[in-house]
């Protein structure tokens, strides 16, 4: 939970801003795209409406129906029975075959509008009325604007099963698509003749379409339908004309079918551009009645959905791409063409069903949904990349970096290139000259991943390790190298090394040290950086060294405490010996200075919690006896009860708080006193040490600490000027600070500050 909160109190990222920037301007975006396409898809006019649904209803065509027959007045007919328009008597010969035959319906779509004998007339309409399932086209009259004109004009049509419209619709593109089952005067409206035809067949049912449509001259118009098809290769069952009329089709033929008379020679009646000929020739009228018949008889009849259902439908999908473009930004361009073929697949099926949906309006909305965002999206990783590359760029060069001609500050995305190629050869440079710099160093180095996994080794560390210790693994290597803690033991993670020093299976002294390579922003570790020194010549001298100081503390002082022993026996014998003894001390002196200041300056310091007030104690009491002896009255504010703690190496801080109170009771006058006194504030600890001396001149105060260093302030006292050397390298080793402060005649003060230690 506290890990949670802290997360929360984070501020967000730059990238982190940029996004939901983006988010909140998508959402806006859609707001705007979603209405769009809603307006679109009720719109009639779209223009890609219509060559989709062209294609589409090549993929949907109906089978054809077997009930249906097409008597056609053909080239062949017209040969044999001269040039139209023939008599009229002669279509009454033949509806009288047809008659005999037995059809459950005559579609007659041949207009009688040219004047004739009433004798052909009446045998005409003697013939209508003894089929009794015959049906007459009726067009609407431009002149007065009543389909019923023609009733009046030719009394034949009274004699007729029904009078029905052959109106058709094109649509803006030239291209016939659509009609209307019932239109006319509003009190006087008339069905289609194909739904006429369809009567006679079946049942009658619910009439198919749209909603009733008024045009300015009060012609209406309801139950608009598409016109259905078949295959573009395939016909609807035909004979001749000319070959009813002559008794050459088998009476069985026409028995039963739903008869559709009418003209497909290319020299008369009306034609039209259909979907499946709109780029090759032109589709006849009777053979557009055979197609809505096709469709009316097998329940397939199309219809437009309602405004309200198309709308939703594309918008439903537009919105389900927006979102998935924010939830898999990657799959973009796969997510939108998926959407698309959905929308597709979905008008498709829909027309299957007998409901044509057009899909353009979400089409052209799922690609503006793809560009805008593949433009916004683009415009804010050129953002991220100019904020990204401008924070680079104030970075400090490790090199002088190499300029090229500068970039058109026109194009955003060229100098965005421009700039990222700079950006890139600048980190290869640096990343040579690490690498060079790694190679060059003068310790074992190694860079290896957050697992242990060595990436980068130099060649010192090839040296030591013995091989290429490229792709190889940290801890293994250490092992073999004789590491203590991983050799036979369990091996802890890189972060839980011991950083020791250890002596490997060549006997060399090695110093370990590792430190986390981190990023620059965040505290997981990216991979370790390790490096081994090797102290093997460092190690020989300090015990070369330490075999001096046992020379010196042992075999050098032995003979002259023997000579001191002599002496005390001797030394009334003659003033000569009091001489000797006097010298003989004097290089006791000497070698007991050399050796403290050793120790001072060596690495053997064993640290641990300590007193201060203890450690003034022991000082105390050791430079006591030289205090009284001269008349110098010591004074200090401590007490064995000061909680006051410092992490020391007893001994040597002992040594040189003595050496300071030596120094201050040697060249103070009788009957003064030297102070000591403390005060602990902001994680120091801090000691004050002042005498009553003659004081130290200032220009000697930058050298007091030096060594053999001796001033006329010091003219009288016996020392070789290595006592305060040696109490300023421990304090130092202490991560102390020691300085001094003198007025000459008036006494020197001496401030020591050491770290306290923490709880």
């Amino acid at each position: 939970m506290m890990l949670w909160g802290k997360a929360e109190k984070r501020q967000p990222t730059h990238a982190q801003r940029l996004f939901r920037g983006l988010v909140r301007e998508w959402l806006w975006i859609g707001l705007l795209l979603l209405p769009i396409t809603a307006y679109l898809s009720v719109s009639p006019g779209l223009a890609l409406s219509n060559p989709l649904y062209d294609s589409l209803l090549r993929l949907t065509s109906l089978p054809v129906d077997p009930r249906i027959l097409l008597v056609t007045i053909d080239e062949p007919s017209l040969k044999k029975l001269g040039q139209w328009p023939w008599p009229r008597t002669l279509h009454a010969d033949l509806i009288d075959r047809l008659s005999a035959a037995q059809p459950a319906g005559i579609l007659f779509d041949v207009i009688f509008s040219e004047p004739e004998e009433p004798a052909g007339d009446k045998r005409l309409a003697d013939a209508l009325c003894n089929a009794g399932n015959v049906v007459l086209p009726l067009v609407q009259d431009d002149s007065t604007g009543d389909g019923q004109a023609e009733a009046h004009r030719l009394p034949l049509l009274k004699c007729a099963r029904g009078l029905g419209h052959i109106n058709v619709e094109a649509d803006s593109d030239g291209v016939v698509r659509s009609l209307y089952l019932r239109e006319g005067p509003a009190d006087a409206m008339v069905p289609q003749l194909a739904w006429l035809a369809y009567q006679m067949a079946v049942e009658p049912r619910q009439m198919p379409g749209g909603p009733l449509v008024s045009t300015p001259q009060r012609w209406h118009r309801d139950h608009a339908i598409r016109i259905p098809s078949i295959p573009v290769h395939s016909h609807f069952p035909s004979v001749s004309y000319v070959s009813v009329l002559h008794g050459e089709v088998p009476p069985a033929q026409l028995r039963d079918r739903l008869i559709l008379v009418g003209a497909n020679a290319s020299a008369m009646g009306d034609r039209f551009v259909t979907p499946l000929f709109s780029t090759a020739g032109t589709t006849a009228g009777l053979d557009i009645q055979a197609n809505v018949l096709n469709g009316l008889l097998q329940g397939r009849s199309i219809e437009d959905v309602p405004g309200w259902l198309a709308a939703l439908i594309a918008t439903s999908l537009v919105a389900l791409l927006l979102a998935l473009l924010l939830y898999r930004p990657r799959y973009a361009l796969w997510m939108t063409l998926g959407c698309m073929f959905i929308a597709l697949v979905g008008a498709w099926t829909l027309l299957r069903m007998g409901h044509w949906w057009s899909p353009a309006a979400c089409l052209i909305g799922l690609l503006l949904s793809y560009l805008i965002w593949n433009w916004r999206r683009l415009s804010v990783i050129l953002a991220y990349f100019g904020w990204e590359l401008a924070r680079l760029d104030d970075e400090p060069k490790v090199l002088p970096e190499r300029r090229r001609a500068p970039a058109s500050r026109g194009d955003v995305l060229q100098s965005r290139i421009f700039a990222l190629e700079q950006a890139v050869s600048r980190t290869r440079d640096t990343r040579r000259f690490m690498a060079d710099g790694l190679e060059c160093l003068p310790v074992a180095t190694l860079i290896t991943d957050p697992q242990g996994n060595i990436l980068l080794a130099n060649r010192i560390a090839r040296n030591v390790f013995g091989n290429d210790l490229v792709a190889e693994n940290l801890l293994e290597q250490l092992a073999d190298l004789g590491y203590p803690p991983l050799h036979g033991g369990v091996r802890p993670a890189l972060a839980q090394l011991e950083l020791v020093e250890f002596r490997d299976i060549h006997q060399r002294s090695l110093r370990m040290e590792l430190a986390p390579l981190l990023p620059a922003e965040g505290d997981f570790a990216l991979g370790w950086l390790l490096s081994l020194t090797d102290l093997s010549k460092e190690r020989d001298a300090q015990q070369h060294r330490e075999t001096m100081l046992r020379f010196l503390s042992h075999d050098l002082r032995a003979p002259h405490s023997a000579i001191l022993a002599l002496l005390d026996v001797h030394s009334s014998e003659s003033p000569i010996f009091a001489q000797i003894e006097q010298q003989v001390r004097r290089a006791l002196s000497l070698t007991e200075s050399f050796v403290q200041l050793a120790k001072a300056e060596a690495d053997g310091y064993h640290f641990q919690p300590t007193l201060f007030a203890m450690l003034v104690m022991d000082a105390f009491d050791q430079v006591a006896v030289i205090a009284q002896l001269k008349g110098i009255h010591l004074v200090h504010d401590l007490d064995e009860a000061d909680e006051g703690m410092v992490l020391a190496d007893q001994s040597l801080l002992t040594r040189a708080l003595f050496n300071v109170l030596e120094n201050a009771v040697k060249y103070s006058p009788s009957g003064t006193t030297v102070r000591l006194s403390h005060a602990a504030a902001d994680g120091w600890l801090g000691c004050r040490i002042s005498d009553q001396g003659p004081g130290i001149a200032p220009d000697d105060l930058p050298e007091l600490f030096s060594q053999y260093r001796r001033f006329d302030s010091a003219q009288g006292s016996e020392g070789l000027g290595l006592g305060l050397t040696m109490v300023k390298a421990v304090v130092e080793r202490h991560r102390g600070v020691i300085s001094c402060e003198s007025t000459l005649g008036k006494g020197t003060v001496f401030n020591l500050r050491l770290p306290l230690l923490e709880e």
